[in-house]
């Protein structure tokens, strides 16, 4: 089995304005996605407003900013690691995510580095 990360990426704005039944919704979603099996870790991350970037600069000290340092609307809301047979399996099963049904959302699939 290979490893592969599931990255959820969508709309921080339209993520804080769910009702609690629509929160109770995908929280009970994402309990029967790992319920499913082959989850190895996962989480939900905070807002990005309490989030720190580090830049990197050649040459330099590295320096820190607040919140993520990105040009789009879309921020990491949270991820899975999951075991899979092949990369094929694993966007299968994220596409089963409750975030498939909410256009803001992107969700990236990649493997993981084996050592």
């Amino acid at each position: 089995m290979a490893r592969f990360l599931i990255l959820i990426y969508g709309d921080d704005e339209k993520w804080g304005v769910r009702t609690a039944a629509e929160s109770a919704s995908v929280d009970a979603a994402h309990r029967a996605f790992q319920a499913a099996g082959g989850v190895v870790a996962s989480g939900e991350l905070e807002a990005p407003s309490r989030a720190k970037t580090i830049h990197g600069a050649a040459g330099e000290r590295a320096y820190v900013t607040d919140g993520p340092f990105a040009e789009f609307k879309e921020v990491l809301g949270g991820y899975y690691e999951i075991e899979a047979a092949d990369l094929d399996e694993a966007v299968a099963r994220a596409s089963t995510l409750y975030e498939t049904n909410e256009p803001h959302v992107i969700i990236e699939v990649r493997p993981l580095v084996a050592h």
